[in-house]
């Protein structure tokens, strides 16, 4: 019994907890606003790197060759314009947005439920009913 009263009236482990705590939620509020800075950090990267690379010309022109009895064709590849290929990539990435977002609104309206339709189907038969009374 004493053992317990000792335990009981012992104060040294509440402040260490508290400190604890502190420490626990400082360091992981600390730690979700530095992984919020690295993500946007490295998210600008990819982006500068993506447009490094679409910038990067890769035409090339290759000439024949002619010789006593055999010859190779020649080869050339001309890139099109960054501008216009850019522009077109921006028209393809708006008609999905556009075909997804038209998805959506036909997953807004769906179809009414069995009870719906049940309700209807009735008052519809009430209808019929009364101007067959009325005939």
């Amino acid at each position: 019994m004493k053992l317990l009263t000792n335990f009981w009236r012992d104060e040294a482990g509440l402040v260490m907890s508290a400190e604890l705590v502190m420490l626990g939620t400082v360091g992981v509020i600390g730690a979700t606003v530095g992984l919020s800075a690295a993500s946007t950090a490295i998210n600008d990267e990819l982006v500068e790197f993506s447009h490094a690379i679409r910038s990067l010309d890769q035409s090339y022109e290759v000439q024949g060759h002619t010789s006593c009895r055999a010859w190779t064709a020649g080869s050339s590849y001309r890139q099109q314009d960054v501008e216009k290929s850019l522009a077109d990539l921006c028209g393809q990435v708006e008609k999905a947005n556009r075909a997804v977002e038209k998805k959506r609104e036909l997953k807004r309206k769906a179809p009414p439920s069995s009870k719906e339709l049940r309700k209807k189907m009735e008052a519809r038969k009430r209808k019929q009913q009364q101007k067959k009374n009325e005939a």
